[in-house]
């Protein structure tokens, strides 16, 4: 009886307080409606105030007023009639110098009135937040001028393109005072906004705070922030009458009389009904329930009698017990539920399964350690000492599941010590590992094997490296490795096709293991690499056992392949690191062999380069932090540490400036300036040299678009390098017309410079692109011709409209009469090709003078000019420049 009083006197009390709350609930919704129509109402009426300001200071003749401030011109654009016709109170334009040119109100009969001082000074003083405040877009805000609230618009004074600095800005405004009563009349809601003295801090988060006045009636508060950052925040204040919560606290006092009459006679009924009809026969069910807890016995059920709900309660009761049996018996992994000691106090099916026991009762009262046997990867786990059956240790772990098979069974155990009622079991739970260490097996040879050649790969290398340095530092025996790339593969990949390119790599790798001993191990590192590992003999020269082994390799693969009606003539350029025992780490040796590969590239085809420590040690003190560096140059670009330079280019016929090639310069914040030599190798290895790349060219667009508008008789040539990094940039055809749309550059003024190197890997897909760029009207040539790979057919095939001679002819030009010979052979050959020929490096007024007469049409060089910022190029284009 107690406990349902209680109950009614919580269920009042809650009812209450609930009810109470849902209709303050219901009020605040309102009240947050109604300030939300009046917040958008003042943001309405903002935006047209904006709107009349954004309008009149895009207009042109509003921008050449500002130029020459003709104040009877003003009154032809704006009059106080036509603010009066618009609902304006105030007019003001202010100049950059935040100086006020126009500023007056408007009366009731729309005449003029100047501004009050209080009204001036506060425009003076609020200028320079207003001028920076459109900068960031602001259009329009509540402005406090002179003490009194202005509904205010604000904006930039611009030509209507919007091209061109601001020149000041213009602002209109509306009394916010005259304002409110005409909103207020058209939302049915009285309120004010006011600028308080001592601002409530809830102001400035923007929260709708509701409370009552003295005479019952609700005031709505919220703050209004305000763009221009004048301070604290405006308070926007309601007031309305409580009618919803008034009518909530009548009904709730009405109900209190029906809870308690009905709850007495509840009461009594409820009390006599459940003595007699429930607790009995629930004291029944928990003793048998009490008895399974504490005995452990699982088979005890309740009496089942009659046919009400106290009844199906028993009936579900032992029908959970049945199903519980059922789960356990029917887990497909192996279940032993153990007491503390290791006894087997029950089994399911698929554990007598596992050991070979046929009957569910026979594993009953066996010790679990009798089956769960350790293997090698539990040498961690303990034994208990009394019983050496495992039950410490790590709750998961792999063991054998020993019983009548043949042999083990792998599983995995997972153990859990758990409380059944108030007896402690530990239940372990054995899952088959046979089929996943298959899988393990399977999957670890597919890991450490090439797939194609069936050679082992990068990863077996790399663990044999390792291992190598391991057995090195313990045993003396010296291991050599190396690194074999096959020559112009991409070329071959794309004449023959990927079919018949596997069969010449299946081809060179068979030949290669037929030339190779026991004492070396070939490895398929990549898609046209091999690595060899090689043991050598102790006590010999392991150079000139190397230096054998590697001209049989190269005999071999120099064998011609017959693939259908071609016929490929190999080669390989090959890195070689004598005895990796000096190095820590696989990491080390691949580096050295990546650099030794290089330098054999840089020989020519099919040769083999040694990594001589002493002439290149990659980890002294001056090692280059490939990380850190990266992480360097990517904050660069984000930062814009990378700047143009522009080195002048002059016709060498008249000597007048044609134009400007771009070149990076880095500004590291800690080393400085840093030339091109310091970073672009970096950044070709890193991968940002194309980044770099993009970041010139739109800097060399700008650069054009700043001379031509300022001078449109100005034919500037602007160039910049296009690295084979670049190229690999997808859809760089797109990448370029954006740029050129971005910065409204002319393409006819901007040269892209493509070097040799990049023709040689993929000279198709280049003219291709190069094609698709000439289309945009970009206008190529081709950089520092002669140095690499110089061959007429780039010329022929590609769309270019420059050859750069390489700055190394220019320099050894005196040096013998066969360069002279040379160098004229290619300008006449410009010539007739129709191509202009641009020279670099020109030091000498000898070398100058030879080119002019040689008909050299460009000439650039320290001899008129180094790079230069841009600063420099604003000066030089002032006037007539000539070398």
């Amino acid at each position: 009886m107690t406990t349902v009083l209680f109950l009614l006197f919580v269920m009042s009390v809650t009812s209450n307080y609930l009810t109470e709350r849902a209709f303050l609930d219901v009020e605040r919704r309102f009240f947050e409606q109604d300030m939300a129509r009046v917040q958008n109402r003042l943001d309405q009426e903002l935006r047209i105030v904006g709107r009349y300001a954004f309008d009149w200071g895009a207009w042109d003749s509003m921008y050449y007023f500002m130029e020459e401030k003709d104040l009877p011109r003003f009154q032809e654009m704006l009059d106080p009639m036509s603010l009066r016709a618009l609902g304006l109170d105030i007019l003001a334009v202010v100049d950059t110098d935040f100086s006020p040119v126009i500023a007056y109100t408007v009366t009731e009969t729309g005449e003029e009135r100047k501004l009050t001082p209080e009204l001036m000074s506060g425009l003076k003083d609020l200028a320079p937040k207003l001028m920076e405040g459109f900068s960031e877009g602001l259009l329009s805000d509540i402005l406090s001028i002179g003490g009194e609230l202005y509904l205010a618009g604000i904006s930039p004074i611009i030509l209507t393109n919007h091209m061109g600095s601001p020149r000041g800005f213009l602002l209109t405004g509306t009394v916010l005072a005259a304002k409110i009563p005409e909103i207020a009349a058209s939302l049915g809601t009285s309120f004010s906004v006011t600028l308080p003295e001592n601002p409530d801090p809830l102001l400035e988060t923007g929260a709708v705070e509701i409370s009552s006045s003295p005479e019952g009636m609700a005031v709505v508060l919220q703050g209004r922030k305000r763009a221009f950052s004048q301070g604290i925040p405006l308070e926007v204040r309601l007031t309305a009458p409580r009618s919803i919560y008034d009518e909530g606290r009548r009904a709730i006092h009405y109900s209190y009389l029906w809870i308690f009459l009905s709850g007495g006679g509840i009461l009594v009924v409820v009390m006599v009904l459940i003595e007699s009809l429930v607790l009995r026969r629930l004291d029944g069910l928990r003793s048998v329930s009490d008895r399974i807890v504490s005995e452990g016995d699982t088979g005890l059920r309740v009496p089942v009698s009659g046919s009400d709900e106290i009844a199906n309660l028993s009936s579900s009761f032992n029908t959970l017990l049945d199903t519980l049996e059922s789960l356990v018996s029917d887990i497909p992994d192996a279940l032993f539920i153990c007491s503390p000691d290791g006894t087997i106090l029950s089994a399911n099916r698929e554990a007598h399964r596992s050991v070979g026991s046929g009957s569910s009762k026979t594993l009953a009262g066996k010790n679990v350690s009798s089956f769960v046997k350790k293997t090698e990867t539990l040498k961690d786990i303990e034994e208990d000492p009394a019983t050496g059956s495992i039950f410490s240790g790590g709750n998961v772990f792999e063991a054998e599941l020993a019983g009548g098979q043949e042999t083990a069974l792998p599983v995995e155990i997972r153990r859990q010590e758990i409380h059944y009622g108030r007896l402690p079991v530990v239940l372990f739970l054995a899952r088959d590992l046979t089929e996943r260490k298959g899988f393990e097996n399977r999957l670890a040879k597919m890991a450490y094997f090439d797939d194609l050649t069936g050679l082992p790969n990068r990863s077996a290398f790399i663990r044999d490296v390792n291992r190598a340095i391991k057995d090195g530092s313990r045993t003396g025996q010296i291991f050599c490795a190396a690194l074999m790339d096959l020559d112009r593969f991409k070329l071959v990949n794309e004449q023959v096709g990927n079919i018949n390119a596997d069969r010449i790599l299946s081809t060179i790798s068979r030949r290669l293991e037929e030339v190779l001993g026991e004492n070396f191990r070939l490895y398929r590192t990549g898609g046209d690499e091999f690595s060899l590992l090689i043991a050598c003999p102790p006590g010999g020269n392991p150079r000139e056992g190397t230096d054998r082994l590697m001209d049989r390799i190269h005999r071999a693969v120099g064998i011609p392949c017959s693939v259908g009606s071609e016929t490929i003539f190999p080669s390989a350029s090959i890195g070689v690191l004598n005895d990796i025992g000096r190095f820590q780490s696989s990491s080390e040796v691949i580096n050295r062999l990546v650099h030794a590969l290089r330098e054999a590239k840089k020989i020519g085809l099919g040769f083999t380069s040694y990594h001589l420590e002493e002439e290149n040690e990659l980890s002294g003190p001056g090692t280059v932090n490939i990380l850190r560096l990266s992480a360097e140059m990517h904050a660069g670009l984000e930062k814009g540490e990378f700047v143009p330079y522009f080195q002048p280019i002059y016709s060498a016929s008249d000597g007048s400036l044609s134009g400007f090639e771009t070149l990076a310069r880095w500004m590291h914040p800690v080393q400085g300036l840093l030339p091109p030599s310091d970073f672009i190798p970096l950044a070709e290895n890193t991968g940002f040299a194309g980044k770099i790349d993009m970041y010139m060219m739109k800097q060399a667009l700008i650069a054009s678009e700043k001379l031509r508008s300022r001078n449109s008789q100005a034919s500037y040539v602007f160039s910049s390098n296009g690295s084979p990094l670049f190229f690999q940039t997808p859809h760089i055809v797109e990448v370029l017309e954006d740029l050129l749309r971005e910065t409204k550059a002319d393409p006819n003024l901007f040269t892209l410079e493509v070097t040799e190197s990049l023709l040689a890997e993929n000279l198709c897909e280049v003219s291709r692109k190069l094609t698709s760029l000439k289309e945009l009207g970009v206008r190529i040539a081709l950089d520092d011709f002669g140095t690499g790979y110089s061959s007429l057919q780039y010329i022929n095939q590609l769309p270019l409209d420059y050859i750069k001679l390489d700055q190394s002819f220019v320099a050894r030009l005196f040096d013998s009469g066969k360069d002279e010979r040379l160098l004229r052979t290619i300008i006449n050959m410009g010539k007739e090709l129709r191509l202009e020929i641009v020279a670099e490096g020109v030091e000498t007024k000898e070398q100058l003078e030879w080119l002019r007469t040689a008909g050299c049409d460009k000439i650039q060089g320290f001899l008129f000019s180094r790079p230069v910022p841009w600063e420099d190029i604003e000066k030089m284009t002032g006037g007539d420049h000539r070398p």
